[in-house]
């Protein structure tokens, strides 16, 4: 009875991480450019008691001799669902939308002093004075968006258009001339590895570089971006998915609630026995 609980308590505490990821999701279901996660469970370890030690009296026996004892299910890993979202037409000029699943746009964001490069599937971009006459493109947060060499893109205020292609190339067209800005793309062979970090932002961890997978795009390579000015990638959030994982999880939840229940009441019944 004692096994029962233990079993049902640890399996308990892992529907609750998985509780948790669900309504993760499902709040983030209209947050721009934001990529679910699934959860997967396994079996966690187990003790083979072999209190049959004739193997003679087995015989015609299907299941494997022995006891196998448990001791719950345990939540394994979180894997991060890549899959396209669905595309919103907006019309706003600075809208973008990347219809490739690996290719991310580059975001600088500065952690306390330490300047990093971030990435995401947020295209909604704006721009923010600074005070020189130029603005600066960024996103929805305010960090600045990078070109495809790293920098950040700033340009005069006196601009009439902003223009992007499919290649992900930003034209300012003012009455001075045309200035062309090449945004941030990079390719992640494997963006299951990428690390989410919030409002939509992922960072790649040390061991994922260019050698394995990261790639930023340039020339011809960034054709292959399909980038839609005047669309936002939504979530890929299935709500009827989640739903239906968060039933099951609490109907889960309650049938171990219910056995800690019996075996509380079994042993109050083994210690009423005189």
């Amino acid at each position: 009875m004692n096994r029962s609980m233990i079993n049902a308590t640890n399996t308990m505490t892992q529907l609750q991480q998985r509780l948790d990821l669900v309504g993760s999701n499902l709040a983030n279901i209209n947050t721009v450019g934001y990529k679910k996660r699934d959860a997967s469970f396994s079996d966690m370890l187990y003790q083979q008691i072999n209190n049959q030690s004739d193997e003679a009296s087995e015989q015609g026996r299907k299941t494997p001799l022995g006891i196998r004892q448990g001791a719950g299910a345990l939540l394994s890993q979180t894997k991060l669902v890549t899959t396209q979202g669905s595309l919103q037409e907006t019309g706003r000029q600075l809208d973008v939308a990347l219809t490739n699943p690996n290719t991310f746009f580059q975001v600088q964001k500065d952690n306390d002093g330490t300047v990093e490069t971030y990435y995401t599937k947020n295209g909604s971009f704006h721009l923010t004075p600074l005070g020189n006459g130029e603005v600066q493109l960024v996103n929805t947060d305010g960090n600045p968006v990078l070109d495809s060499e790293g920098n950040t893109i700033s340009f005069s205020t006196d601009f009439r258009e902003l223009q992007i292609n499919k290649a992900g190339e930003l034209t300012v067209v003012s009455n001075e001339g045309n200035e062309i800005f090449a945004l941030g793309l990079t390719r992640v062979n494997r963006p299951q590895s990428l690390e989410a970090v919030g409002s939509s932002l992922f960072r790649v961890p040390n061991a994922l570089n260019q050698e394995n997978g990261v790639q930023n795009l340039q020339g011809d390579e960034r054709a292959g971006a399909g980038i839609q000015q005047g669309f936002l990638e939504q979530s890929n959030v299935d709500m009827s998915k989640e739903i239906t994982d968060m039933t099951l999880t609490q109907r889960a939840y309650q049938f171990n609630s219910q056995s800690i229940s019996i075996a509380d009441q079994m042993m109050g019944l083994v210690n009423s026995i005189r």
